[in-house]
């Protein structure tokens, strides 16, 4: 090792330099051997007379030529020798490297600091002949564990530190503990633990496990480049607001830039901040008018993107205008004004503004609101009608107007006065309400203990009246009612907006009931939709780690709407928006993650250092050019020599020089690598599905192909290395021998570009299992007139399709005794027909390229064997013979022949 003014330097493998005293040996050979002689075409004999040469060629190399060869020559050895310029100490102990990696949240705004300092690691390991080790700290996507790899070589740690990406949630210490600590006989590890600064949950018990196993070195970014996280505010009237948090002891200086972005990524607005040393959290706005604020898709730091530097926005906090039919503030007596509780309650979220329906309307309103306004004037009638059929929602409440049985513009016909409860002639008490049920979009909202209903309007009896009611009364009586008028929503609070009927509106229920009616604005889906009829909100989309919006993946599950508020995104529920059409939350890490803590409490064992700039260069690439650009050198000088100036009349000989001289030294192409999840299909078996976009019958997929692969590992030959869901828009088909395709209406309909891409693996030798799941008994195919929604659905997705001729399967065929012997085919059900091909193309060794049924054949591989039953087996070796019908074609037809054979044979 040397030191000297521009650093350290180092030969990784000194014993090369050696090489250096066979120069001069070099030298001599290079100097007695001369070069090749000057070639001449002589032309006739008597031309010959009097011919002298003019050239005389050396005896000897000469030495220009000499100590240019010798240069190469002393080059090469030298990179062979590996020159570092500064190079990295020796790692700490002897025995295997571990590498535990942060990869949570906030480990995307620390990324390059540890990724480098990953590979820092990884190449002095493979210097010193030292095995790799790779301990995430995050549990992977849809997973409670993380990743553990080792033992590695140099090669296969940086290939695996490449497959490595921050994921949206945060870092699980306990899980990767208790990972950990199922190695317990393992000792003699070195670790060296690349954290992001931030401690998601307290450490003690990894750093405990780390250190049984051996030393312990703890990386982390320095104070002024730890993540930093936004969380939401509460936005008002005009502005956008946002608080950005940094960890304690940020130094001062450290900008940040709140930036408004667009659905389509454009950026709307920014404001600019410097941090001061002191606080800890900061406060941001940014000035936009209503009808710009509706078009913030998000918010995040620029320069800093992270799934915790960035808030999607959903229906809940967009601020809608809200029209107030012919009322305004009273200033002598607000309290008897339902206009002062109205504007209290929806100042918060919503823009509003007083008018007449006419005025309102022009506005372009999203709600309208009428406070106990019974008769209206015809043309205010078809006005308002209209606008609610296109779409908007008309919110009405109770009062004195209202109890002359109103029918018009109503979701409900009601009765002629009112229901009084209270008084001393009646013999009831004020009623309270009744909890929200599932259906309602107020689930999940807290009723207080004191709210009570002295007076209502009552609807008629009528069939559908329990559909309509979103909120009753503990008696059974509706409260709130709502029905869809074309696409637009009408919704009636059956009391008044002011104390005078109950004390709803002074209540804090008030103001949660108006902030969800008034999300619902602009939904045109029906009131069971927008009541959530599942109880649960599905997986609209989700941020990566570095906060980019994606579509959901099988690995996302919906959240129950009653616990939403209380769940912290996880590897199974990442950031992003659940809901559905119309009625949307977002789930933000900002608006879940505690206070940011960083690691100041380590034990005193523990090497801690912060992360620096690898200053260590490899010298050998460098050395190896500038051998190479001096041998084109030599080259073309001894081109030179040898044509002297005819070589600029010899046009061919100088252009293939100088080609080869360019392709040498040209650089490569880029071009597009083959992604290694191909060469891991291309390698290994894999079961696979159509991915619907539908997260229920996508999970029930994953979980059923999961039976399957269970059963196939079991009781075959054939192990499946994994399920892969499949885009037919995006990805290649051909690497899998059956692909199963769940038919669901909800599925979105296929473009030109995914209808050729089944199509070609149909032809080429693919096979598809279509499962309609309604246990229809007709062909689910095409040209049928029946079945159920399913199979209407599957005509619409592959009616472009050039579909073969189908047939019920025969009782001889050979999926029926593939591997087991089968004489039905059930799922969940049993009762339906199983269609396949009347011929198979040739080149298809008589595979059906489709089989289509409705038995549900995925629900029942996806039960749990502890509890099967006879169908449910007798469904899983279906799977398991259509798997090895796939595989194999028909070898077991043979079998028909086979008394024929014996019969020759004994002949």
């Amino acid at each position: 090792m040397i030191s000297g003014q521009f650093g350290t330097f180092a030969f990784l493998n000194p014993w090369v330099l050696a090489g250096l005293a066979l120069l001069p040996l070099l030298w001599f050979l290079l100097r007695v051997t001369p070069p090749a002689p000057r070639l001449i075409i002589f032309p006739a004999a008597r031309f010959m007379s009097g011919l002298e040469a003019r050239k005389q060629v050396p005896s000897k190399t000469p030495w220009p030529i000499l100590l240019l060869r010798i240069l190469v020559a002393a080059l090469i050895i030298l990179a062979l020798a590996r020159p570092v310029l500064n190079p990295g100490g020796n790692l700490s102990g002897n025995g295997p490297v571990r590498i535990v990696f942060d990869n949570g949240w906030s480990s995307a705004q620390t990324w390059k600091l540890q990724i480098a300092h990953a590979y820092d690691l990884v190449e002095r390991a493979s210097r010193e002949r030292r095995s790799v080790y790779i301990v995430t700290t995050t549990p992977e996507p849809g997973k409670s564990e993380s990743l553990l790899l080792g033992p590695l070589t140099a090669g296969d740690a940086q290939g695996a530190l490449r497959g490595l990406k921050p994921l949206p949630w945060l870092s699980d210490y306990e899980a990767t503990s208790e990972l950990l600590s199922r190695k317990e006989g393992e000792s003699g590890l070195q670790s060296y633990w690349l954290s992001s600064g931030i401690a998601d949950a307290k450490p003690d018990r990894l750093i405990r496990i780390l250190q049984s196993q051996g030393g312990l070195t703890f990386y982390e970014p320095g104070k002024s480049q730890r993540p930093i996280l936004l969380r939401p505010e509460k936005n008002n009237a005009g502005e956008i607001t946002a608080l950005i948090e940094v960890p304690s002891g940020t130094p001062a200086g450290i900008p940040m830039t709140l930036q408004a972005m667009t659905k389509d990524g454009r950026l709307i607005d920014a404001n600019d901040l410097v941090t001061d040393g002191r606080k800890i959290a900061y406060r941001v706005s940014l000035d936009l008018p209503p009808a710009m604020q509706s078009q913030v898709s998000r918010l995040q730091l620029g320069g800093r993107q992270s799934a915790g530097s960035t808030l999607v926005t959903d229906t809940s906090s967009l601020r809608r205008p809200v029209g107030i039919v012919g009322l305004s503030t009273d200033e002598k007596a607000p309290l008897t004004n339902p206009a002062h509780y109205l504007t209290k309650a929806l100042t918060p979220y919503a823009d509003t503004s007083y008018g007449t329906i006419e005025e309102l309307i022009e506005r372009d309103v999203a709600v309208i609101i009428l406070p106990d306004v019974g008769a209206m004037p015809p043309e205010d009638l078809d006005r308002l009608e209209g606008w609610v059929r296109e779409g908007g929602l008309l919110l009405r409440f109770g009062g004195p107007n209202m109890t002359q049985g109103e029918t018009f513009l109503t979701p409900v016909v009601l009765r002629r006065g009112n229901r009084s409860i209270e008084g001393t002639l009646s013999w009831d008490k004020p009623a309270k309400l009744a909890p929200f049920h599932p259906e309602s979009p107020y689930y999940g909202l807290e009723i207080p203990n004191d709210l009570t209903i002295s007076r209502q309007l009552l609807a008629e009896p009528e069939p559908e009246l329990e559909r309509k009611t979103w909120a009753a009364l503990e008696d059974g009586t509706p409260l709130i009612t709502a029905d869809h008028l074309d696409s637009g929503l009408i919704v009636l609070i059956h009391t008044t907006a002011t104390p005078d009927w109950s004390n709803l509106a002074l209540s804090g229920l008030f103001v949660k009931l108006m902030e969800r009616t008034v999300q619902l604005a602009g939904s045109r889906s029906s009131p069971a939709e927008r009541g959530m009829l599942s109880g649960a909100l599905q997986p609209l989309s989700m941020l990566d780690g570095y906060g980019n919006a994606l579509r959901p993946d099988i690995t996302m599950e919906p959240i129950p709407a009653s616990s939403f508020e209380d769940i912290m995104p996880d590897s199974r529920h990442p950031p992003g928006i659940y809901g559905r059409t119309g009625y949307q939350k977002s789930l933000n890490l900002g608006a879940r993650l505690p206070v940011l803590k960083t690691f100041s409490d380590l034990p005193v064992s523990v090497e801690r250092l912060t992360y620096q700039k690898i200053s260590e260069h490899d010298l050998m690439p460098f050395i190896l050019m500038c051998a190479l650009g001096l041998f084109l050198l030599d080259w073309l000088t001894m081109i030179f020599l040898h044509a002297g100036w005819q070589l600029f009349g010899s046009l061919p000989r100088w252009s293939h020089a100088a080609l080869m001289a360019l392709v040498i030294i040209a650089p490569q192409s880029a071009r597009a690598e083959t992604p290694e999840d191909r060469v891991h299909y291309a390698g290994d078996l894999y079961l696979a599905y159509i991915h619907t976009g539908v997260s229920e019958v996508d999970s029930l997929t994953q979980r059923g192909l999961d039976g399957l692969s269970q059963a196939l590992t079991q009781r075959t030959s054939a192990e499946p290395a994994g399920i892969v869901a499949l885009n037919p828009e995006a990805d290649d088909l051909s690497f899998f021998p059956l692909i199963y395709w769940a038919i669901t209406p909800q599925q979105a309909s296929l473009s030109g570009k995914a209808l050729q891409k089944i199509q070609a693996y149909l032809d080429h030798g693919g096979t598809i299992l279509i499962d309609t799941r309604d246990q229809s008994t007709t062909p689910a195919g095409f040209g049928a007139g029946s079945g159920g929604a399913n199979a209407a659905h599957l005509r619409r997705l592959l009616g472009n399709l050039n579909v073969p001729p189908l047939m019920i399967i025969p009782q001889d065929h050979v999926l029926t005794k593939s591997f087991y012997l089968l004489d039905s085919f059930p799922g969940r059900y049993s009762s339906s027909t199983l269609w396949i091909e009347e011929t198979s193309a040739s080149g298809r060794d008589g595979v059906s390229s489709l089989i289509i049924g409705s038995n549900d054949w995925i629900s029942s591989w996806a039960s749990s064997p502890a509890s099967s039953t006879r169908q449910q087996e007798m469904s899983l070796r279906f799977g398991i013979n259509v798997m090895m019908y796939a595989l194999t074609g028909n070898y077991k037809a043979d079998q028909v022949h086979i008394p024929h054979i014996l019969e020759r044979l004994g002949q």
